[in-house]
């Protein structure tokens, strides 16, 4: 019985989910600087404070916000907004660099145009005249 007991604990606590958020007392208040307002970045399974940010409308700039709790000893800066309201508009996105275009394999120098210019042909021998 406590072979199946440990096993379960193990496969329980090695699961995502398990590891999904922090626990009451970690992240209860969210804290950032006057004027700006909260904002959910690459949602994702994890502690909110690694996709929720301070995001300053006028700036158009994201800080990282103060989490407090009862848990912690952390203190948020004198002036800062505990649990500020969700932002209205996303920020500005950066802009795109654009993608390399990829060399074709089968005929070097030549660019890929058609899904089979870019198929990989296996070769057993050295092509000729290389």
């Amino acid at each position: 019985m406590k072979l199946i007991s440990a096993t379960s604990i193990l496969l329980i606590s090695s699961s995502g989910v398990a590891r999904a958020m922090l626990g009451p007392g970690y992240e209860d208040n969210m804290h950032c600087p006057p004027g700006s307002c909260s904002l959910l970045v690459n949602v994702h399974p994890g502690p909110k404070s690694s996709y929720t940010k301070c995001y300053d409308e006028t700036t158009d700039q994201t800080t990282e916000a103060v989490w407090t709790g009862f848990r912690t000893q952390v203190e948020a800066p004198k002036g800062w907004i505990e649990n500020p309201e969700e932002c209205d508009v996303a920020p500005t996105p950066a802009p795109s660099t654009p993608t390399p275009t990829h060399k074709n394999v089968d005929k070097p120098g030549g660019l890929c145009t058609t899904d089979s210019d870019c198929r990989t042909k296996i070769r057993s021998a050295e092509p000729l005249g290389a």
